[in-house]
Order: C-alpha cells, then structure tokens, then sequence
C-alpha cells in the first residue's frame, strides 16, 4: 500500500487513485465505489510502460481475470495525470515531470472537449482487495 513519500506503487493502487481522481473531475452521476468498480472491471487490455499506461475498454475483466503486470511498479514522483475519453473507450494515465507540466497537459486535452482529464491525486483510498 503506498505511503506518501514512496519512490513508487503499484500499477493497481495507481488505476485506483486515477479513477477516484476521474470521478471527482466528473459530473458523479454514479456512485464513486461503482464508479471506480466498473472502471476496473471494464479494463479489456492494458499497455504498462514505466511513464504511461493505456488501457483499452470492454467486456473487462471476466469470471476474475486477472490483467498482467497489476503488481509491477512504476514511479510516484512528479504528478501523474489521467486522461478519459469515455466515447472511445479508452483512458491513459501517464506521468509528468512536474505540476506545471501536468497543468499545462490537462489543460490542452480538456480545451479537445468530452474528455476526463486531472491530476491524480495519489492520497486518494479504496480498499480494492
């Protein structure tokens, strides 16, 4: 389980606290447990690279699948952004050197529009085991 101060967390607990970052950048139209749920569970494929990682959506994670490289680490330095394109079924949650360099990424890809697009906020908590 990450503590703020670790040089890195896992892929899984990094998905976590992107969704519950998504859904508070979001309308909350549904519940944030749901909502971090089904964005879990929706995950068809994912591509895992130690600065970005994009996941494809639809039929998901089926009779408790597991994906490959959940568990692999990647960095917790700098400022991860998440970056949701609900209409195509997609997100990526990629990482920035810096605050202003996610700031200035998050602002050019809200002005594209229909897109969820934040910091993620690492303090962020689900008990996803």
């Amino acid at each position: 389980m990450y503590k703020s101060g670790d040089k890195m967390l896992e892929v899984r607990e990094l998905l976590i606290k992107a969704f519950a970052s998504a859904w508070e950048a979001s309308d909350k139209a549904t519940d944030r447990d749901t909502y971090i749920h089904s964005s879990i569970n929706v995950i068809d494929s994912i591509q895992i690279q130690p600065e970005m990682i994009y996941a494809e959506e639809g039929q998901g994670l089926l009779d408790g699948e597991e994906l490959d490289h959940l568990t692999d680490l990647v960095r917790s330095d700098g400022t991860w952004v998440y970056y949701g394109v609900p209409a195509e079924n997609f997100f990526i949650v990629t990482w920035m050197p810096d605050a202003a360099a996610a700031e200035e990424k998050i602002a050019a890809l809200q002005a594209e529009g229909d897109c969820i697009a934040c910091h993620v906020d690492l303090s962020q908590q689900w008990d996803f085991n």
